[in-house]
C-alpha cells in the first residue's frame, strides 16, 4: 500500500496507465444506514483527482452527503493482476464544466458514448453533477 503513486515503480506506472486509459471503474459509497453501495462510473483522472459526473438525485449523491468517504477501483485482468484501488473523499465540484464541454472528458468519452449509443449533450444534461474523488490512499499491485 502507498499513499501516493510512485511513477518510478512498475506498479505506479501500471496504475497511472490504468487511471489514464480505463473507461469505467467502480465507486463504492456508504449509505446512511452503513451499507456499502457500488456503482460503475465513467471517469477522468487528471493526475490528482478522479472526476466523474452523476445524476443529481442518484443514491451515490445522497450517500456522499451523509458520508464523503469512498473507495474507487478499476477492473483488472482475469488473474487479478495490476489492481488499482483509490480510497478518499467524494466532493461535489460545481466549478467543473459539463462533460460535453470539458475538453479532456470529451476526448476520452467520444468513442465510448458512441459505442453505448448515448448522445453527448443528452448525457451531459442527465449526468450533470460533477464530483471529484480526492485520493487519500492508493493501493496498487
Amino acid at each position: 500500500m502507498t499513499k501516493g503513486l510512485d511513477p518510478n515503480t512498475e506498479e505506479g506506472r501500471l496504475a497511472e496507465q490504468h487511471l489514464q486509459q480505463d473507461v469505467v471503474g467502480w465507486l463504492t459509497t456508504v449509505a446512511p444506514d452503513g451499507r456499502p453501495q457500488s456503482s460503475v462510473i465513467s471517469f477522468l483522472w487528471d493526475g490528482e483527482t478522479v472526476l466523474f459526473y452523476s445524476k443529481p438525485k442518484a443514491p451515490k449523491v445522497r450517500n456522499l452527503a451523509a458520508n464523503p468517504r469512498v473507495s474507487f477501483h478499476l477492473n483488472c485482468d482475469a488473474y487479478g493482476d495490476h489492481m488499482v484501488t483509490v480510497e478518499g473523499r467524494g466532493v461535489i465540484d460545481e466549478a467543473t464544466p459539463p462533460s460535453d464541454i470539458h475538453p479532456a472528458y470529451r476526448a476520452k468519452y467520444l468513442a465510448p458514448l458512441a459505442h453505448w449509443g448515448m448522445d453527448e449533450a443528452e448525457t451531459a444534461r442527465t449526468f450533470s453533477l460533477p464530483i471529484r474523488i480526492v485520493p487519500e490512499l492508493f493501493r496498487v499491485w
